[in-house]
């Protein structure tokens, strides 16, 4: 792969090379390598055969995840999102110990591996609220307590913000039907001042539904509330925080 050195930057094909906009510059590559046909019907690509299946689950799998928790994915992000989800649903699909290479699939593997899975890298629950959090995973439900705190002495400062909001949420996902739900639990608007706020408590039930695996996220998002009452959200995703704490 050559990269572009010319102030004239080519997007298009010339003849073999292909040049193009990547996400570090202008770059060119020659077209080549293996048919399309050879690799799906040649014997000696079984193993890819196999390995490309598994990336296409992976691929299905990790952004099915990401759309169940779209209310997440649009606030906390940090352009990493659906990659580091791609070579986690990999991990997934790898730990399947029933099925065969090639069929391996990705609902049968240890959906444990998504626990503590942060979907900011930058911004992350740790360093964004510095008190203790408690996590009570019971048969039929999640609570997470936060103890008495002072936002602006417990919660990290963000520029122009003057309030957060703490969610816990909860996706209920079958990966096999392709079906998902959501449903949230929410502080509200609380305000980034020295007044003590009393112990946070969000609880959600866990729903019984054969095939299917919860998800607890907690989140974190910073807002600003204008006099007039007027809301906007934080441009930034990066100082969104968000964690899976619970799969069940």
């Amino acid at each position: 792969m050559a990269k572009q050195s010319s102030f004239l930057k080519l997007e298009g094909t010339i003849g073999d090379v292909t040049f193009y906009k990547g996400r570090t510059g202008f770059k060119a590559r020659q077209k080549g390598g293996v048919s399309k046909k050879k690799i799906l019907n040649d014997p000696r690509f079984r193993r890819t055969r196999e390995n490309l299946q598994e990336f296409n689950r992976a691929a299905s799998a990790s952004k099915f995840l990401k759309d169940a928790f779209r209310v997440i994915a649009l606030k906390s992000s940090d352009g990493t999102l659906h990659n580091r989800l791609y070579s986690l649903a990999m991990k997934v699909i790898y730990s399947d110990i029933v099925s065969n290479r090639g069929e391996r699939k990705f609902e049968l593997g240890n959906m444990q591996l998504f626990r503590d899975f942060q979907f900011c890298a930058q911004s992350t629950i740790e360093n964004t609220l510095f008190q203790q959090v408690t996590i009570a995973d019971t048969a039929d439900q999640v609570a997470v307590t936060i103890t008495d705190f002072v936002p602006s002495v417990h919660i990290r400062p963000v520029e122009n913000t003057t309030h957060f909001r703490i969610t816990l949420i909860r996706a209920d996902i079958d990966f096999a039907a392709k079906t998902y739900a959501s449903q949230s639990a929410t502080s509200g608007e609380v305000l980034i001042g020295m007044t003590e706020n009393q112990a946070l408590n969000l609880v959600l039930p866990k729903v019984a539904v054969t095939g299917t695996q919860h998800f607890f996220a907690l989140a974190i998002e910073y807002l600003q509330i204008l006099e007039n009452g007027s809301k906007y959200d934080l441009y930034d995703l990066t100082q969104n925080p968000a964690k899976i704490l619970v799969v069940s």
